[in-house]
């Protein structure tokens, strides 16, 4: 009987060998680090190369770190699509422990793909020395400088210096520049074939800045080969781009801002529906609220920043509630309360004062287009959103991930409404232009990305096989109630409670209110949910 057993077992494993169905991979992972030997708090370059071996395109990875001590102080930038075949080397820039001793750095990735799925069973693990006293461990010693602070839309030099102690010949095989996001390499010198023992060769970068805020590291990663033996080295500099449009030419504003340089200026902040409605002119005066906007963000160091004192100056400045009594923004100067509608109104023209983008966005349902006002401007990473209601200043796909927006959501696809951007410019009836694709292009993924950001990183596989098998529909309520979750309910239920256990409490809701009207509060189906869970 028990050879019986061993034969059947022994046979079906020869078919599913035969099948191919064996659990194979979706991609060659090797990891590596610049240095075993750091002093305390140091820099480590974790290097990660990964292979997409699989069947379908990579679109993510998150690195684990299971050693105390270690701090992850920049990630890199994983490309929007991974295809098969091809392969990426990705670069983690860690921070050591600041006690000496000897550790064990235990890292471990999780990739995403397409399919949002999560594949785990990447390990590696590393014995770092941490002491005041670090002996020369490379025959090569490089050093990277750069300005530490810089203007968006310049163009930076930086100096790479390769230093041979060996007393042998290096050959260099390949230099590579890992840059913060937005950067460009305009040109470079000459990368030298190899460093003769004892000297030093120089390549330079000229790297054009983005018009933007930027702060982190620069890397720059040499790979050679010394005798028989081929390594790599890393070292990063630190670099910061500020970006402040209110002290740039019109020249500089339009190559910043290309098609969206439109948003700065014209006479209306809304249009004639408006002036009808209100009976008031919504007339833009930009030198006079430049007066008043221009103290309050001067020492910003990018739109989102001056956006954020902007929005506080105005919270603070002002009782918000009541009925909306004008639309021309130098008369709500002069006021102590401001209706919603008011206080977006004012916060867009004070924007474009100060030579930012921006533009006053709304419900529309055919006749009205005055209905939930949210504020949007421009930056090289996209329209980020003011919404005086929730005090959100941030990016679209945070506002898509606030309490609110499922309603919108919902009145949009299935109430036919538009969301719309006022562009009055001659108060010739309704001159607003439908921005409403853009909301909701990709919404799921979106979505998903957003929830995934407050979740811990040893907790979104999980997450990802909660999301696994929903249809459509059941997959963004999924999505929407995660958005308008705390982060550290979410992250408690994650971790408490099974997959089964959280599908299951999330059904009935779904199929109770997905065809009811919603409330305008997201976080009440929440409640729902946790009060449901066993």
């Amino acid at each position: 009987m028990g050879m019986r057993r061993v034969l059947v077992a022994f046979s079906l494993a020869l078919l599913v060998i035969a099948s191919g169905c064996l659990f194979k991979p979706p991609a060659e992972v090797h990891f590596s680090v610049d240095k075993t030997v750091v002093n305390p708090g140091d820099t480590i370059h974790l290097l990660v190369f990964v292979n997409n071996t699989g069947k379908v395109g990579l679109t993510g990875a998150t690195l684990l770190i299971k050693s105390e001590g270690f701090k992850i102080l920049q990630e890199p930038q994983f490309p929007n699509l991974l295809p098969v075949g091809k392969s990426v080397q990705l670069v983690w820039i860690l921070q050591a422990p600041t006690k000496p001793g000897v550790y064990n750095l235990k890292v471990s990735l999780e990739l995403n793909d397409e399919l949002r799925r999560t594949w785990t069973g990447f390990y590696s693990q590393f014995r770092i020395t941490v002491s005041t006293e670090v002996p020369a461990t490379s025959p090569l010693e490089l050093r990277v400088t750069s300005p530490n602070l810089t203007t968006g839309g310049s163009v930076t030099k930086l100096k790479l210096s390769i230093r041979n102690t060996a007393d042998l010949d290096v050959s260099i095989d390949d230099v590579s520049l890992t840059l913060l996001p937005g950067m460009r390499m305009l040109n470079h010198t000459d990368v030298p074939v190899k460093v003769e023992a004892g000297k030093t060769a120089v390549v330079y970068y000229w790297i054009k800045t983005p018009y933007a805020y930027r702060e982190g590291y620069v890397s720059v990663l040499v790979k050679y080969t010394i005798g028989d033996s081929k390594r790599s080295l890393a070292k990063s500099a630190f670099i910061e781009v500020v970006w402040r449009p209110w002290t740039e030419s019109e020249a500089v504003l339009k190559e910043a801002y290309g098609n969206e340089y439109q948003w700065i200026y014209g006479r209306f902040l809304v249009d004639e529906y408006w002036a009808e409605k209100y009976n008031s002119t919504p007339l833009f005066e930009s030198a006079e609220l430049r007066k008043v906007a221009l103290p309050i963000v001067n020492s910003s160091d990018s739109e989102v920043e001056a956006a954020r004192k902007l929005y506080e100056w105005v919270r603070t400045s002002y009782e918000i509630g009541g009925n909306t009594t004008t639309l021309n923004p130098s008369e709500m100067l002069g006021k102590t309360t401001l209706s919603v509608a008011e206080s977006q109104i004012l916060l867009t023209g004070m924007l474009k004062s100060v030579n930012i983008p921006a533009r006053v966005v709304t419900l529309y349902n055919g006749t009205d287009c005055t209905m939930n006002p949210i504020t949007e401007f421009y930056t090289a990473d996209g329209w980020y959103v003011i919404d005086v209601r929730q005090g959100i200043v941030g990016s679209v796909d945070e506002f898509i991930a606030s309490v609110r927006f499922p309603k919108i959501y919902q009145l949009v696809t299935g109430g036919g409404y538009r969301i719309v951007a006022q562009a009055p410019r001659d108060m010739g009836g309704h001159e607003h232009v439908d921005v409403t694709p853009y909301f909701l292009i990709d919404l799921q993924d979106r979505l998903f990305n957003q929830v995934s950001q407050k979740v811990r990183p040893e907790l979104r596989s999980k997450l990802s096989l909660v999301m696994d098998g929903l249809d459509e529909n059941e997959a963004l309520y999924t999505l929407f109630l995660f958005s308008a979750a705390p982060p550290d309910e979410l992250n408690s239920v994650l971790e408490m409670y099974s997959v089964d256990t959280i599908k299951k409490t999330i059904k009935p809701i779904y199929e109770f209110y997905w065809d009811a009207p919603w409330d305008w509060n997201f976080r009440k189906y929440w409640r729902v949910f946790m009060e449901g869970l066993p």
